[in-house]
Order: structure tokens, then C-alpha cells, then sequence
């Protein structure tokens, strides 16, 4: 058991990690149907006759500009509504787009339902991360805050090693006979399949308790909270726009990796899978185990709060090794993809709980949701398109992706370096 100083309140340890781990098994399912299409890049083109251009709309823009809408909206609830509620609701309606997906016909279906998938992946986070600050006292929340960046990275190695299976499967003929599934090509049975985990999870939600909430007075209209975050943008900018940042290199990354080793060193697509969801695995869950137990070390050290420059030396480290996009071998790719992986998860993992150390409970919710409109917005909706561009100047796909990643890493670098100069050591006063 564990009491908030804030509040007095006692949390049951138990509820609060049976949440957590609740949590990080809602963000993997929400990160492999987020990322699962971008290992089926050719046959999607093929069957729906689209272009690389439309495809980057489909997971990037499609996505990303109903997400972030939504994200604002489901920040506003998280502060007011039941989040439980909430979140069961938002696992429903984006595992069911996601089966949808595997019915589509054409590149019309394929962005409506991406926008559905959108609107109900952004309703997990704020609600998420604003149980668990209730749960777990500022100086115990790195942790489980890490477990729930756990979730999304090992989300992303596992979009790539079910869609891998599954395309190896499909390839020997593994579903023909089978009602529904037997009838539909590989890609649709990989989406079909990897929407229903949701049904079952959204089912096993029902078991956490909502907590009491830390704060007593819920803003009055949305003016506020907006308004408290325009007033500490200074503190609360560089995390957001540096994190939205290193996104913009994941998804670009995520997006047209698995072509690269694809089309250009003929590895197949279950091999591709496997390679880059252990890699995302592997390399990002010991960065943000690694980042949440470094986070706890440092937030309080003799010389002050030493977050800030271990996120910007990972974001340096990431930033050099995507030069090895430019070895001309599969190994490259493999390199660029666990250094950066590596790097950006841990920046990530450390920034999140100092972020919430930024805000004030009646604007925890619309401020965590803020964060995924942002990395939402700049990431998805332009990581994925920057490489298509930089190959219409007449790029090859490698070196279009590393000066997609270029971009991503220097941006991300300089907006950390102002958390150096610009975040207080105290939490600014709540709204009155």
C-alpha cells in the first residue's frame, strides 16, 4: 500500500501494477494494428492498385490527423469522465477498424477506416497515464510510466513478428478452408487476425478500479487547462516538440525500413519481420526498462536533476548511428534500426515522467494527451511522407530515409538542449 502526499489517499500496490501491466498490454495491441501495415507495403500497393504516396497517407496523414483531434477531446475527458469507461471503449472501436481493414477495397476504405482507427487509439493514452498518476506518488511513477513506453515499443517488434508469421503462414496455405479467413488474401488475414486480441483485452479492462482522483475541482471549461499550458509553454515546449521530434524518425523509420531490406537486399517479408520485431523488442525494452530505472537515479542527484542530459546525449547516440543507413548491406539497416531504436526509446522513457513533474493534476489529462497529439501530428503525418519526397528528387530509398532520420535526430537534439535553460526546479501553482 502506498499513500499520496498530496492527498492522503492509499492505493492498493497491487491494483496500481495490475493496472500498469493492464496498460502495457493495451498500448502493444494499439502499436502492432498502428504499425502492422507497414510490413505489408507491396501487397497492399498491388492488390489496391495505390502508390507509395497514397500508402504514406494511409499510415501517416489518415491516421494522424484524426488522432490528433481526437487526442485533445479525449484529454478533456480524462479529466472529467470515468477513464475506465474510456479506455474499454477505445479498444473496441480501434480493433474493430482494424478487422474492417482486413475488408477493405479500395485506397477511400483504407483511409476511413485508418481515421477510426485514430480516433479510438487516442482515447488510451490520457486516460492511462492519468490512472496511473493517481495511482503512484510522483517519486514511484518513473517505473510504471516505463512499463507503459514498454508497451508501445515491444507494440512495434510485435506488429512486425505476428505480420511476419503470419505472411509465412499464409504463404503455405495455412488458413484456406477456414470460414472468412480462407476467403481473403494475406494481408486481410493479417489484419483480421491482429484486430481480435482487442475484443478479449477490452473484456479483461473491466477488472481495474477507477481511483479517486488526486484533484478536487475539475477545470470549468477547456479554456483553462489550454490556457495554464500556454502560460508554462516555456517549461513544457522542449519535451513536447523534442519527443514529437524523435517520433518523426520513428515513424519514417518504421515506415520504410522493412521496404529498404525488402526491395533492396532481397530478405523476405517473414524474414523482415522477425529481424525487425526482435530488434524493436529487444533494443526497446531494454531502453526503457533502462530509461525508467535511470529516470528514478536521476531526478534528484548532487548536482541537480540530471534527466535532461542523459535525453540529450540519447538523442546524440541515435542521431550517428543512423549513418549506417548508408553501409550498403541488410546489416546496415539492422544497425541504424537498433542504435536509434535504442536511443530514441530511452530519451523518451526519461522525458515522460519528468513531463508529468510539469503538470498540475487538473490539466494531467489534455496535457498527456497533448503529447501523443504532438507526436502524432509532426511524427506520423510527416515522417512517413518525407522519405516519398526525398526520393521524388531522385534519391534512392536508403539515403531518403537517412536524411529523414537526419532531420528527425538534429531537431530533436537542438529542442532538447532547452530543457538545459528553460525547466524550473518547481512545479508551477495549480489553476485557481
Amino acid at each position: 500500500m502506498t499513500t499520496s502526499p498530496k492527498t492522503g489517499l492509499t492505493v492498493s500496490t497491487r491494483a496500481g501494477w495490475w493496472a500498469a501491466a493492464l496498460f502495457t498490454v493495451a498500448a502493444m495491441v494499439s502499436y502492432t494494428d498502428r504499425f502492422i501495415l507497414s510490413l505489408l507495403v507491396d501487397p497492399i500497393e498491388r492488390e489496391l492498385g495505390i502508390s507509395d504516396a497514397q500508402f504514406s497517407i494511409i499510415v501517416g496523414a489518415a491516421f494522424a490527423v484524426f488522432y490528433t483531434g481526437m487526442g485533445v477531446a479525449a484529454g478533456w475527458l480524462a479529466d472529467r469522465h470515468n477513464r475506465k469507461r474510456m479506455i474499454i471503449i477505445g479498444i473496441l472501436i480501434w480493433s474493430v477498424a482494424t478487422i474492417a481493414t482486413g475488408f477493405a477495397e479500395n485506397f477511400n476504405t483504407m483511409v476511413i477506416l485508418r481515421i477510426v482507427v485514430g480516433t479510438g487509439e487516442a482515447m488510451l493514452m490520457p486516460a492511462a497515464v492519468s490512472i496511473l498518476a493517481d495511482m503512484f506518488p510522483p517519486e514511484r511513477r518513473s517505473m510504471p510510466l516505463a512499463l507503459l513506453m514498454l508497451g508501445m515499443i515491444a507494440g512495434n517488434g510485435f506488429a512486425f513478428l505476428l505480420g511476419g508469421a503470419l505472411v509465412e503462414l499464409v504463404s503455405h496455405q495455412a488458413f484456406s478452408g477456414l470460414p472468412v479467413l480462407g476467403d481473403l488474401s494475406g494481408w486481410r488475414v493479417v489484419m483480421v487476425i491482429a484486430g481480435t486480441p482487442g475484443i478479449f483485452l477490452a473484456a479483461a479492462m473491466v477488472s481495474i478500479r477507477e481511483p479517486l482522483r488526486t484533484v478536487s475541482r475539475p477545470p470549468n471549461s477547456l479554456a483553462e487547462p489550454l490556457a495554464w499550458l500556454w502560460q508554462h509553454r516555456r517549461q513544457l515546449a522542449p519535451i513536447y516538440l523534442g519527443c514529437a521530434a524523435l517520433s518523426l524518425g520513428d515513424f519514417a523509420l518504421v515506415s520504410w525500413a522493412p521496404s529498404l531490406m525488402i526491395r533492396s537486399y532481397g530478405v523476405s517479408t517473414s524474414s523482415t519481420g522477425f529481424i525487425f520485431g526482435m530488434l524493436a523488442i529487444l533494443a526497446g525494452s531494454l531502453s526503457a526498462l533502462a530509461g525508467g530505472a535511470v529516470a528514478g537515479r536521476l531526478r534528484a542527484t548532487a548536482k541537480g536533476d540530471r534527466r535532461p542530459a542523459a535525453i540529450i546525449a540519447a538523442t546524440i547516440v541515435g542521431l550517428a548511428g543512423t549513418g549506417l543507413l548508408l553501409v550498403p548491406s541488410a546489416f546496415g539497416v539492422i544497425g541504424a534500426i537498433s542504435v536509434w531504436g535504442f536511443s530514441s526509446a530511452f530519451a523518451q522513457t526519461v522525458s515522460l515522467p519528468l513531463f508529468q513533474e510539469r503538470l498540475i493534476d487538473e490539466v494531467r489529462g489534455i496535457g498527456s494527451s497533448l503529447g501523443g497529439v504532438f507526436n502524432i501530428m509532426l511524427g506520423l503525418s510527416i515522417g512517413p511522407i518525407l522519405v516519398p519526397v526525398f526520393k521524388d528528387t531522385g534519391m534512392a530509398l536508403a539515403p531518403a530515409l537517412l536524411m529523414a532520420m537526419a532531420i528527425a535526430g538534429m531537431l530533436a537534439v537542438a529542442l532538447f538542449a532547452m530543457l538545459l535553460v528553460r525547466l524550473p526546479v518547481t512545479t508551477a501553482k495549480p489553476i485557481s
